[in-house]
């Protein structure tokens, strides 16, 4: 079977075929096991920033979030996007 897991992966253990993930409701790690592993990624196209942030790609990664020009705004949810959009646009 197929397992859709909301969340963040922190870890890949591939000799051991494991990761370790934070799901998205969740404030602790958890420790799966795979037996195929396919990364989707995406892109960052924030040339002038670590992690790739800009103002059109939300920044979805718990690490990302504690070095974003935008801390105070989750843009996994998307009225943390759309509060972002506001915010851009009034200033």
């Amino acid at each position: 079977g197929v397992k859709f897991i909301w969340g963040e992966v922190k870890a890949l253990d591939g000799d051991n075929k494991c990761a370790k993930i934070k799901p998205i409701f969740a404030s602790t790690e958890d420790t799966i096991s795979f037996d195929y592993c396919i990364i989707c990624s995406g892109c960052n196209f924030g040339p002038f920033k670590p992690m790739g942030e800009s103002l059109w790609f939300p920044t979805v990664h718990e690490e990302a979030r504690k070095i974003s020009d935008w801390p105070h705004i989750d843009e996994r949810f998307i009225e943390g996007r759309r509060r972002h959009i506001l915010e851009e646009y009034h200033k």
